[in-house]
């Protein structure tokens, strides 16, 4: 067995997830994209024995994929473009990697098709995840109409985050989600019709979770900022938060896994606001969302160890993730084994680095 995982070596979550791997026994391999680098080149024959091989690695039938980042790596030469025949190559080679006998964590099309937010809440609801009053939209009169009525309890959010350093700064600016009142919207409908945006009723929440998938296994913490801020993600980025091992109500621990097999994903990590009776609010899932930090904040959790354990379980396995995750180095090995100088620092390293992970 060999686990390939897409990713650029130094992803901060490939990085250790292959040390941990290779310390146990297993063979690891990065593949980060078609470029006419030696190790990024690729071949897909099609014939009775239909085979890839990415880099120097030919895939087999009990080898496992992690898809940590499966979107084509367009800036891999400098004139490409979402067109370009490197792209075109890459999606034909992805889209088949699901049609070999080899497993993917996750599969291409399921990744693609819940990482669409309104798709992420419709089979949420479906599964019976408690969700809140949503608008898509780019219309003034609908964006007007939804805010008459949530008027003093809406948040606004984009559909993906934005990052940009101003030249000549060291400090990187993030888009986070805010509150948003229906006397604060613009006067001008011009500003909606240019700006699609996310608006959605607030829960008035006492804590955040995020949540880690693998499997059939459900891993929930506690994340608690100073302020009970709107969005916790910046205050992570600062060390600023409380992070606890909390147990996943079962009402909810099954409905997350339908959801997760209505979606065809197997991991992901997902995130709830917990309100002020206990009811657990679904806000999203981010299919690769980032989960090693999680073990930063309290080490008990070991996710690097159960996550290992996860990839490398086989498909017929009775085993849990916790009986078998002592065969992995903890997260705290990882960082020890490790120069201080090579870790990486999202604030000192290029804006547009292929490994730089920024979804906390």
């Amino acid at each position: 067995m060999k686990i390939i995982v897409l990713a650029h070596p130094k992803d901060d979550h490939a990085a250790p997830v292959c040390w941990a791997l290779e310390h146990a026994g297993y063979k690891t391999a990065c593949w980060s994209g078609v470029s006419p680098a030696q190790q990024e080149q690729a071949s897909l024959l099609i014939n009775d024995h239909s085979c890839i091989t990415l880099g120097t690695h030919r895939l087999e039938s009990d080898d496992v994929l992690w898809l940590r980042q499966s979107d084509s790596p367009t800036d891999a030469l400098p004139s490409a473009n979402a067109a370009s025949p490197c792209s075109a190559f890459f999606d034909a080679l992805i889209c088949m990697l699901e049609n070999l006998p080899v497993r993917c964590v996750n599969r291409y099309s399921a990744s693609r098709m819940v990482r669409n937010k309104a798709v992420q809440l419709r089979l949420a609801a479906a599964s019976g995840l408690k969700t809140p009053a949503t608008l898509m939209s780019n219309s003034p009169a609908a964006v007007r109409s939804f805010f008459d009525q949530y008027p003093d309890n809406a948040i606004c959010k984009a559909f993906a985050s934005h990052v940009w350093q101003q030249q000549g700064s060291d400090d990187l600016t993030v888009t986070e989600t805010f509150s948003l009142k229906r006397e604060e919207l613009p006067a001008d409908d011009e500003v909606f019709t240019y700006s699609p945006a996310i608006y959605q009723e607030k829960v008035k929440k006492q804590f955040d979770i995020r949540a880690v998938l693998m499997g059939e296994r459900v891993y929930s913490f506690a994340v608690r900022t100073p302020a009970n801020s709107l969005d916790w993600r910046h205050d992570a980025a600062l060390r600023k938060v409380a992070v606890e091992r909390i147990a996943t109500p079962a009402a909810v621990e099954k409905a997350i896994l339908r959801f997760a097999a209505a979606a065809g994903v197997c991991t992901g990590s997902l995130d709830f606001a917990v309100d002020r009776n206990g009811e657990w609010w679904f806000l999203e899932i981010n299919e690769q969302g980032q989960f090693l930090w999680l073990d930063d904040f309290c080490p008990q959790a070991q996710l690097l160890k159960k996550f290992c354990a996860f990839l490398t379980a086989p498909q017929d396995s009775r085993q849990s993730l916790e009986e078998r995750q002592g065969l992995f180095p903890s997260i705290e090995e990882y960082q020890r084994s490790h120069p201080k100088e090579e870790a990486l620092n999202i604030a000192t390293v290029s804006a547009d680095a292929t490994f730089k992970s920024l979804e906390p």
